[in-house]
């Protein structure tokens, strides 16, 4: 249920932070964005979108996916750590999200809701968001331009580009301690920009993260130099520290006035010592996690931006490589003794069981765009695009002791339990193009339209070699599954927009989005015959192939100015999302697979609004409402000896998971002359998210695993320093008010059940997500 008090607090503290003047008539800062492929500025783009300028977002220490989220209006991220945030981004735009909170520490096999880019390279997983030009939030689908995954809006991050002007540079270092940590926080960046030659420049950034872990667990199992359970605990404190580097190279050629060439190397590295998750069964930042749930990454990305001015339009070719490493430890401990299977090994000293999770992914990406540049009524955009990705995934759980419990021999490895290999190809070719014309100065009307054709191909191999014969083929238990989908179709979009006045523009959208099919290769059985293939864990055939879901999004907007110093933004929405796509375990074997419900319906409002209180004090307000919710049943098929059956999946009228039907942001930035010749810079920024549940409740089978109720969360973050010319040094505190609310949670009901197995009382399993408490700080930056 939605708690008042906690929006009357974001609110009365937002009031408290405005002091009593009048609005001075000081104009706004204008942003210039690129979000239609061309420049244009923020207020003449005719759908909802919000700039924000690198400098502003450095200067409120937004770094990460989590942090963005609670400064944009209508973002919505289930923060899980950053080692999940870093794999599937979780960023939520008008509502469309389905799947339930417990995510496997595995790329999703399709693209997120909403597509991401860094530069003009589509990305899949969080990087540090560091010298930045500026940040677009595009809402609502998007999919003519910017392709699968665009479902509900586009998030696009513009690093600053290297320039011709002259040598400088920038060092920021910060210091800080966080509330239930025993040590601190650094956070060192440095960036240079050199001109090479009046045709050539250079521009880097570095940058070197240490977050202080602030989890203790007393629970932590020592095993011996064999890997086998002693019995004895070895309790622990800030178990979740955080080591980030980054480094970002840019080198800018412009041979001619006509070209434009840009390349680009990204690099980032993590390493996560262990979860951010609590336990339920304990008070506070305590987990009951067995073994420590290390997670490292390496990421690089190349990019090649060529811009060729032809007279009548520019062509743009945008090249880019990725490649993304991850080597994951994961605590199944509790996962396998909540669970029916565990009856075959309930009595396995210490009950410790270790998942280990390896991927890695490549994908290439070439588009074409040439857009027109003369003046006419008429402008244009046509575009080719290809993406090629290939993706390799091991997961392994080993029980430890198992082996000698049972006096076994493994056939693959000590203790092996379960492997999982998958490997994923999927290839994407598409054309598409906008056409505007402008009926005169007030009056445009734009079609858009995206032809594509894709391929998903997947392939699994999974090994029980404990179970061996009894559970597949051969001594080590093997399934295995293979499958091929393709997919083509055509995207439209219609958008019109007419200026009422200089100040004042309305403006109409309908647009599709949508995200690509594929195949899960998990082990199924062929029920038209007699035959059970697949082994003991085989599924229903359902699970085999999942279909492209497709957003459709009618929006209706105003957006303008009411003086120089008012900017504001409005736009009410209405969504039909047809197949969308979950994240499920099946029901025999566990196996993570994405799967279509029918239908859901997301409707909303979008409110913004920028003032320039005075020459020095500038006032951020957005608030969103969003009402997503199933408008179709769906089912759970499952199959035991040849027969099918089917248990609810979720119900019509059932709220999507992870969307709070009302958030706030709001923020007063400071910037007054001292003087002493100084700037006195300061800002409070509040961000209020309504309660949520995590998953579909019951009689949905999948409650069990996802569902959970989480109440609402209102974070206060705040600065206050001086700027001097040539150095800045300012005092930070993050989550001021050491707020403890939760961000997300996995599903209660699994581990409130008795269950073979269960080594302790309480309940440790159900793992909660919480804010990181207070963080207090110095920041000091040098330019030279």
């Amino acid at each position: 249920m939605f708690k008042r008090n906690k929006l009357t607090t974001a609110v009365y503290l937002t009031t408290l932070s405005i002091p009593t003047i009048s609005i001075a008539e000081t104009a706004l800062e204008e942003i210039t964005v690129t979000a239609t492929r061309r420049a244009t500025s923020v207020q003449d783009v005719p759908y909802n979108i919000s700039a924000y300028g690198g400098s502003e977002l450095s200067a409120a220490g937004i770094n990460d996916f989590s942090k963005i989220a609670r400064n944009i209006p209508g973002l919505t991220l289930s923060d899980a750590g950053r080692s999940k945030n870093g794999i599937n981004n979780g960023i939520v735009i008008r509502g469309l999200n389905i799947t339930g909170s417990q995510q496997e520490e595995f790329p999703s096999l399709t693209d997120p809701v909403v597509s991401v880019y860094l530069g003009e390279t589509p990305l899949f997983a969080n990087f540090e968001l560091r010298d930045l030009d500026r940040v677009e939030v595009l809402r609502g689908p998007q999919a003519t331009l910017y392709g699968s995954g665009s479902l509900g809006g586009t998030l696009k991050y513009l690093p600053a580009e290297p320039d011709f002007d002259e040598l400088y540079g920038n060092i920021k270092s910060k210091l800080s301690v966080t509330d239930e940590s025993d040590d601190f926080n650094t956070d060192f960046e440095a960036t240079i920009n050199i001109p090479l030659s009046d045709k050539l420049a250079f521009r880097a950034t570095i940058a070197d993260l240490s977050n202080a872990g602030y989890i203790d667990s007393d629970f932590i199992e020592v095993l011996d130099d064999n890997a086998q359970p002693t019995g004895e605990l070895n309790p622990q404190e800030d178990i979740n520290d955080e080591d980030v580097q980054m480094f970002r190279g840019s080198l800018k050629y412009v041979p001619t006035e006509s070209t434009d060439i840009l390349l680009t190397y990204n690099f980032q590295k993590d390493d996560i010592a262990g979860s951010s998750a609590t336990a339920t069964g304990l008070d506070g930042y305590e987990s009951g996690t067995k073994v420590l749930e290390e997670f490292e990454r390496d990421i690089s990305l190349g990019s090649l931006s060529i811009k060729q001015d032809l007279g009548f339009a520019e062509l743009t070719s945008a090249t880019s490589i990725t490649d993304n490493k991850s080597e994951g430890v994961q605590d199944q401990s509790y996962n396998y003794g909540y669970s029916s299977f565990w009856s075959f090994y309930a009595g396995v000293p210490r009950e410790v069981v270790t998942g280990l999770k390896n991927y890695d992914s490549k994908s290439t990406t070439q588009e074409f765009r040439l857009a027109s540049t003369s003046e006419s009524d008429l402008t244009w955009l046509v575009g080719l695009y290809y993406n090629d990705v290939e993706f390799e995934a091991e997961a392994f759980d080993i029980i430890a002791g198992i082996d000698e419990f049972f006096g076994i021999t493994n056939p693959q490895s000590l203790d092996l339990a379960y492997s999982n290999l998958l490997d994923t190809e999927f290839e994407d070719q598409a054309i598409f193009g906008e056409l505007t014309y402008y009926i005169n100065d007030l009056w445009q009307v734009t079609f858009g339209a995206r032809y594509f054709e894709q391929e998903f191909s997947a392939s699994q191999q999974i090994t029980l070699p404990t179970c061996g014969i009894f559970c597949g083929e051969g001594p080590t238990g093997l399934s295995q599954a293979s499958g091929t989908q393709d997919f083509s179709d055509t995207l439209f979009k219609f958008n019109t927009s007419y200026d009422v006045s200089d100040s004042t523009k309305l403006y109409v959208t309908v647009a599709e989005g949508f995200r690509h099919g594929g195949a899960n290769g998990v082990p199924v059985d062929d029920l038209s015959t007699a035959q059970v293939e697949g082994g003991v864990f085989s599924e229903h055939p359902d699970y085999l192939f999942f279909d492209p879901d497709k957003s459709v999004n009618y929006e209706f907007g105003v957006k303008g100015y009411l003086s120089d110093s008012i900017r504001y933004s409005t736009a009410l929405f209405y969504i039909d999302w047809e197949d969308p796509i979950l994240l499920v375990q099946t029901p025999n074997g566990g196996f993570p697979v994405n799967y279509n419900a029918e239908t859901a319906v997301s409707t909303g409002i979008e409110l913004e609004t920028n003032i320039q209180l005075s020459n020095s004090l500038e006032l951020n307000l957005g608030y969103t409402y969003t009402k997503a919710e199933l408008t179709d049943d769906f089912a759970i098929p499952t199959v035991a000896g040849g027969v099918q059956s089917f248990d609810a999946g979720g119900q019509d009228g059932d709220r999507l998971p992870g969307i709070p039907k009302q958030s706030v942001t709001a923020s007063i930035n400071l910037n007054k002359p001292m003087a002493f010749g100084a700037n006195l810079v300061a800002r409070l920024g509040i961000s209020y998210k309504g309660d949520f549940t995590t998953g579909f409740s019951a009689p949905s089978v999948l409650a069990e695993r996802s569902f959970d109720e989480v109440s609402s969360s209102t974070i206060v973050d705040s600065y206050i320093g001086l700027n001097f010319d040539k150095w800045q040094v300012s005092l930070y505190a993050d989550n001021l008010t050491n707020s403890d609310d939760i961000t997300t949670s996995d599903g209660d009901a699994q581990y409130l059940a008795e269950k073979p197995g269960l080594q302790y009382s309480i309940n440790l399993g159900d793992q909660e997500y919480r804010l990181r408490p207070r963080t207090v700080g110095v920041s000091f930056s040098y330019n030279f």
